[in-house]
């Protein structure tokens, strides 16, 4: 079970991963934050230019780790605040266009997309209407911003949408993930219900036996116990390949087994199997259905005789074991619930019934089904 706990961790470990990468891409996408103070290099700003520019940066940076705590969601509000920096701060440096390139980066993450479309032509359309208030010597800071806004915009609105779609992708692949340990859980929890089940049935019956035998013919009851033993060892050995999903059951093997359980159980036995050929899947799921259907006889139908075969007609492959029990109604239980969710694995079908002269039990499979 260490394997299905491994693997419900999978899809945890696969988000936390994508939001770590997410969130370290940040310090890059930053980097370019400096190029606002680069004219402060070959100038020394005044006092009002150097709290305006240290409170943009303030602002910006609060902005910026309110969307970085929301995992790289943004909303409309706080492009516009990053945009409007930027604006306020064009009649004092000439880097402000670095903020309206950020507003436009960011605006490219506002769900839905349509919305980020939107929000990115409006931000240009208002971008090139600053034009006739900037000063003459103010037009290439202000054409860059124009340019590379777009640039970085729509290049930010291709990458939120290869985004987009590879959190779909790894959702579905998280999906698939459970669903697939799911279906190893049912697996598994079907073929130890079948195998313990007949198992259990067997060793009952056989120690019961050896309690009748020990004081008339204790040879036979010291056979029988060995039987007891060589049962359990050989389901063991079956449990520990079920729960790797290496089993592979015999026909041959199970209909001794069965005409073994059934003798021991003073169940005279008929049994006719023809071999088949095909998909090797079909031999391990009617040779479950024997073992299943076999303890269901043992356990519930009280019966004297039973008839198992296995034979081809036409396109079909039919394994049928009947008996002359009590009959009655059929409650389904996790037995028969597996045995018919393993032939539909293989698009095979299960029918059961029951009444006054014995219950029969039809498992079938075409003989050109595929799964």
């Amino acid at each position: 079970m260490k394997i299905l706990a491994n693997l419900d961790t999978v899809s945890a470990v696969g988000l936390g991963e994508r939001q770590a990468l997410r969130r370290g891409s940040w310090l890059v996408f930053l980097a370019y934050l400096p190029f606002y103070f680069l004219a402060w290099l070959f100038r020394r700003p005044d006092t009002l230019e150097l709290v305006a520019s240290l409170a943009g940066l303030l602002v910006f940076l609060v902005l910026v780790a309110f969307i970085w705590l929301r995992n790289s969601r943004t909303g409309l509000w706080e492009v516009l605040v990053m945009f409007g920096i930027g604006l306020a701060l064009s009649r004092f440096n000439t880097g402000w266009t670095v903020y309206t390139i950020f507003a436009m980066s960011f605006a490219a993450r506002i769900s839905p997309r349509r919305h980020a479309v939107i929000t990115l032509v409006v931000l240009e359309l208002v971008l090139l209407a600053t034009w006739p208030g900037l000063p003459p010597h103010a037009w290439p800071i202000w054409v860059s911003g124009v340019v590379f806004g777009a640039i970085t915009g729509f290049a930010s609105l291709t990458q939120a949408d290869m985004m987009r779609k590879n959190e779909e992708l790894a959702l579905a692949h998280d999906e698939i993930r459970t669903l697939a340990t799911t279906a190893e859980r049912e697996r598994i929890s079907r073929d130890l219900h079948d195998l313990l089940g007949h198992t259990l049935t067997l060793v009952a019956v056989k120690a019961e036996l050896a309690a009748r035998l020990v004081s008339r013919d204790a040879e036979a009851a010291e056979r029988e116990m060995q039987a007891v033993a060589t049962a359990a060892r050989e389901a063991l050995a079956e449990v520990r390949t079920a729960v790797v999903g290496m089993r592979g059951a015999s026909l041959v093997g199970e209909a001794e087994r069965a005409r073994q359980s059934l003798a021991s159980a003073n169940v005279t036995v008929e049994a006719s199997l023809e071999p088949i050929d095909g998909d090797p899947r079909w031999e391990t799921v009617f040779a479950m259905a024997l073992r299943e259907a076999v303890t269901n006889v043992i356990r519930h139908a009280g019966a004297s005789h039973c008839a198992i075969t296995l034979e081809t007609r036409g396109p079909t492959i039919r394994l049928t074991v009947s008996d002359d029990g009590v009959g009655g109604k059929v409650h389904e239980g996790s037995g028969l619930k597996g045995m018919r969710a393993r032939l539909a694995a293989i698009g095979g079908a299960l029918e059961v019934t029951s009444d006054q002269k014995g219950t029969r039990l039809l498992a079938s499979v075409p003989t050109g089904a595929t799964s």
